[in-house]
């Protein structure tokens, strides 16, 4: 039989992850932009530097985390959750002060919790891992306490950028971006390479089968081409390019080749670029290493995704709006 003092728990939690109001808030300026896997969150809520530290609004945070960390074993239900049992958390803390709530907790008896009570309980035994905070309105997760959740993070204090990456991000069939040619062949192993001759490339590598596609040149007609399962570039002993051309590998994120189009948006959000190339539909995702494209015949059915090395608009203030040259990266 489950047996607990209720209440301790829940004040023991409050102390340790409610920081001081006395809050000494860095006078900053200028715009401090804030990224997952690329996607500028807005409308939830500023970063914060208070004593420097920095502070994250949680909610999207959490939102994200749900994709890949076990302990939100509910999804995005479970966030909903943990946001309502801070609330009531705070709502506790309001209505007496710690004298009177010590007195009440001391009063209750022991006896079988409920499984509301039991999870309510749970939520804050999670959450006690992490330093969070109430600021502006918001529920607020410290960034150095981010990488406990799963994701790669860094703060570009010269451009006031935050990127936070889910893992694996940037990996598909074993490899990602910034290998070297012995790692990859390490991986993949039977890789048949070319000189990048009369390319930036130094090395092409093709594994796997070769898949039969059709585009259209820039009269209008309609061409065939091959690309094997993966082809790879390597320029300066750096994996720089990887395409891949097989349904049996997949990202990160769950897309594969065979998913339509409006799978990659679901899984990677709505701020993408969108081009016509060679009669194929492509969308492209700069992230904080790179960018990723999802490239689709007239059917909206995805036929290759692409990893590349370097982004297509960038982030912060120096964000392009118009792109050039994305028909040149293709082919």
């Amino acid at each position: 039989m489950n047996i607990i003092k209720i209440g301790i728990l829940s004040l023991v939690l409050s102390c340790l992850f409610f920081v001081s109001p006395s809050h000494s808030y860095a006078s900053e300026t200028a715009k401090t932009w804030f990224y997952i896997d690329g996607q500028e969150q807005r409308y939830v809520g500023e970063p914060v530097k208070i004593d420097g530290e920095w502070w994250l609004p949680l909610r999207p945070v959490l939102m994200e985390a749900a994709h890949f960390n076990g302990e939100l074993k509910d999804g995005y239900g479970y966030v909903q959750k943990i946001i309502r049992v801070l609330n009531e958390e705070r709502h506790k803390m309001s209505l007496a002060d710690e004298d009177t709530r010590v007195g009440s907790i001391e009063s209750i008896e022991n006896r079988e919790i409920t499984e509301e009570e039991k999870e309510h309980e749970e939520i804050l035994s999670f959450l006690s891992s992490f330093s969070l905070d109430y600021i502006q309105n918001r529920d607020m997760i410290r960034l150095a306490d981010v990488g406990k959740l799963g994701f790669d993070y860094y703060m570009y204090q010269d451009t006031g950028i935050i990127h936070l990456n889910s893992p694996g991000l940037m990996d598909m069939a074993g490899l990602s971006i910034g290998l070297n040619k012995e790692q990859v062949n390490g991986v993949l192993g039977a890789i048949h390479w070319n000189t990048g001759y009369g390319m930036t490339a130094d090395y092409v590598g093709f594994y796997g089968s070769e898949n039969e596609f059709t585009y259209r040149d820039r009269y209008g007609y309609e061409r065939k081409e091959n690309a094997f399962d993966v082809q790879i570039e390597i320029t300066d002993n750096a994996l720089s390019h990887l395409i891949v051309s097989d349904a049996g590998y997949e990202t990160s994120k769950g897309i594969s080749v065979g998913d339509r189009l409006n799978d990659a948006v679901r899984a990677y959000g709505n701020q993408y670029v969108r081009e016509s190339i060679d009669g194929k539909q492509v969308i492209i995702y700069d992230v904080e290493f790179g960018s990723i494209w999802f490239i689709a015949g007239s059917d909206q059915s995805i036929e290759r995704i692409g990893y590349w090395d370097h982004q297509l608009r960038g982030f912060g203030d120096s964000q392009q709006e118009e792109i050039e040259g994305a028909e040149e990266i293709f082919n």
